[in-house]
């Protein structure tokens, strides 16, 4: 008995994907910090963006923030700040998805 597989192609999911987003992500690397609560003291840590829109930002950041944490992005260079939560969290890495309390394309200095 013979199965047959088929296979999808790739853009078909991509597209599927930037349905459920809410703005366009544009590649990025912008440095910032990401500042929290934890047992009632503050912590901080750098983080650098992978990609960031209007709405939020995937970044790779120097801590283990857990999932639907309130933080806040600082963002160095025009010291604006942003609450925002642990959206995503990657198993492996450092890899962590923020969403922006109240999304903000200029947040980033970045024009999309």
């Amino acid at each position: 008995m013979a199965t047959k597989i088929l296979k999808q192609p790739n853009d078909k999911l991509e597209d599927r994907w930037a349905q459920l987003r809410t703005h366009k992500r544009v590649i990025s690397r912008v440095k910032f910090r990401v500042e929290w609560e934890e047992d009632a003291k503050p912590q901080s840590a750098n983080a650098v963006t992978v990609d960031v829109s209007h709405s939020g930002c995937m970044a790779i950041v120097g801590a283990p923030l857990p999932m639907h944490k309130q933080v806040r992005l600082i963002h160095p260079q025009t010291g604006r700040k942003a609450e925002a939560q642990v959206v995503w969290r990657d198993h492996e890495a450092w890899d962590t998805g923020f969403e922006l309390a109240k999304p903000d394309a200029s947040f980033w200095g970045i024009k999309f």
